[in-house]
């Protein structure tokens, strides 16, 4: 019974000790200390995304995709649009560029086989808590899609694509932070 005792408090003490100690690369590190992280500036993102989307930036977000840091500016273009433009923070290069619509969209309208609210019951089913905002969305490469901004019951704030088409969800990405605002 000691020997048994002693082995569980010696790997309680190892557990503690590599969680204590865990180092800015590993899985362990707090989402807010942002400021440590090896990342590119938003003003190089911001120009890639200006570059690709001219127009004026009128909101920034910090997301996090799989393991990947990811800026979204959302963009009010020249041709009338709003475009989120997202660039990877770790790079800086632009990955995925998706306009703002609406339900009336004919593009939108004419490929969504998922209403709106049954995209909704999809991302909550997976993601609890309460919907703050929610877009339609057509991305670059065709995908039309519902993002709901989800303030969950543990008290963060997820980013939830669901496909217009099947349904699925396609994404789902914890917001670090948000700066600016949606047009009125």
């Amino acid at each position: 019974m000691k020997v048994l005792m002693v082995r569980i408090g010696f790997c309680a003490l190892l557990l503690s000790s590599s969680i204590l100690h865990a180092d800015k690369h590993s899985d362990m590190q707090d989402l807010d200390d942002v400021r440590d992280w090896d990342i590119v500036s938003v003003e190089t993102c911001l120009d890639a995304a200006i570059d690709l989307i001219p127009g004026h930036a009128r909101k920034l977000e910090m997301k996090i995709e799989g393991d990947d840091p990811i800026y979204e500016f959302d963009i009010e273009a020249k041709d009338g649009n709003t475009y989120n433009v997202e660039c990877n923070a770790e790079e800086g290069f632009i990955g995925e560029v998706e306009r703002e619509t609406t339900a009336d969209d004919p593009l939108f309208k004419k490929f969504a086989k998922v209403t709106k609210k049954e995209a909704e019951k999809t991302a909550l089913m997976f993601h609890p808590g309460k919907v703050m905002s929610s877009e339609y969305e057509v991305g670059f490469d065709g995908s039309i899609t519902y993002e709901f901004d989800i303030q969950t019951q543990l008290g963060y704030e997820i980013k939830v694509d669901v496909d217009a088409v099947t349904g699925e969800i396609e994404e789902a990405n914890i917001e670090i932070y948000e700066i600016g605002s949606e047009a009125e």
